[in-house]
């Protein structure tokens, strides 16, 4: 155990010795002054960065442990960032929490931009998103706030307390599961009104929790998110996601099950994924595809 305690102490410092020999050839943004091994972290409270823009300008260059952060505070900056250079920054930053829930970025939400986004977002265009499909969900959303008005209206009649946090989880979910997913909540066997709500909460978690791997990437960062536990209870939040993402994927292939007129979503990418087993298209969709834009849908519809 000492042997690992005096590791973990002296590696971080041969690292910053290392790093301050090598001198960068980029003409960096300026910034307030990093600490060895935290970089910035320490001044997390001193931000947003308005704190820190009267005294270093518009553009700031930050360092949360081994990770730069570039700071963009104007309008003029943010035009060339997001209009100029907007290929090289259009991408996410990769962290724990959303590779493991995007199933190591397979979903467009949080896949890096490329050749496979490309095509992921192509294919949503042309087949999932289309003018008929979205006539289709606003006749579902309409009948699901029909419902809950109703539901509301025979609770005030009879003077009933309403929990209006879960009332409305309840009717997103409803919307979400009828419209993606194609079953209907109330009716669901794997699912139910109560635990929506849990797995919602389950992944913000996964999506807003910063790993210690997040910061300094690499060996060490893996290794003290597993001596630490950390890894551990993402994974076990990660599960009960990943269980009910496996439910919706096996009620979808399940052996004899009726497809309606107008499929839902997963249907139109597994009958995607057999067309391209047949035509041997380059760009080929797989199960962790289909994971994945099952997360981003439960995601970000909520």
């Amino acid at each position: 155990m000492a042997i690992i305690l005096c590791f973990l102490i002296l590696l971080p410092l041969i690292l910053i010795f290392l790093k301050k020999l090598k001198h960068s050839k980029w003409k960096l943004p300026p910034g307030p002054p990093k600490l060895p091994f935290i970089g910035n972290l320490h001044q997390l409270q001193e931000l947003p960065p308005r704190n820190l823009n009267h005294k270093y300008g518009p553009v700031i260059l930050l360092r949360f442990g081994f990770v730069p952060l570039v700071v963009i505070s104007s309008k003029e900056a943010a035009e060339e960032v997001l209009k100029i250079h907007d290929l090289e920054c259009c991408s996410r930053p990769e962290t724990a929490g959303t590779r493991k829930i995007s199933y190591n970025f397979k979903d467009i939400g949080f896949a890096p931009y490329g050749e496979e986004w490309k095509a992921m977002r192509k294919l949503s265009v042309v087949e999932l998103f289309t003018a008929k499909k979205h006539q289709y969900f606003r006749s579902i959303r309409e009948e699901e706030n029909d419902l809950l008005v109703k539901k509301l209206t025979e609770l005030a009649l009879t003077r009933s307390p309403v929990n209006l946090k879960k009332t409305l989880f309840t009717l997103v979910g409803s919307i979400v599961c009828r419209i993606g997913f194609g079953f209907n909540l109330h009716e669901c066997e794997f699912i139910d009104e109560n635990s929506i709500s849990d797995l919602v909460d389950k992944s913000e978690i996964l999506e807003m929790t910063s790993m210690f791997s997040d910061f300094f990437p690499g060996g060490i960062g893996r290794f003290i998110d597993w001596i630490s536990g950390q890894n551990k209870r993402f994974d076990n939040v990660f599960s009960d996601l990943d269980t009910f993402f496996q439910n919706i994927l096996d009620y979808h292939l399940k052996p004899g099950r009726k497809v309606a007129d107008s499929s839902d979503i997963i249907d139109v990418v597994i009958n995607m994924i057999k067309k391209q087993e047949k035509d041997g298209d380059s760009f080929k969709l797989t199960t962790d595809h289909l994971k994945g834009m099952i997360s981003v849908m439960f995601l970000d519809l909520y």
